[in-house]
């Protein structure tokens, strides 16, 4: 399981900053439960081509509270 205190959101994570295109990012995430990078890293390109150094940290937590 994932320690959740060592993690932090980015100040404009979608999971926490609710708009209507972070609400389709975190909708569609759900939807497709397919994770994705932080779009602070590299302006937002690669949002879906996820690696394990960029991933969302906000989906993350939603990843290991849907777990319990």
């Amino acid at each position: 399981m994932i320690n959740n205190n060592n993690m932090t959101n980015c100040k404009e994570c979608p999971w926490i900053v609710k708009n209507n295109h972070n609400n389709n990012i975190v909708n569609f995430s759900k939807r497709m439960d397919k994770p994705h990078n932080c779009h602070m890293v590299k302006g937002g390109k690669d949002l879906w081509n996820v690696s394990d150094i960029t991933i969302c940290v906000g989906r993350k937590k939603y990843e290991s509270e849907k777990t319990l």
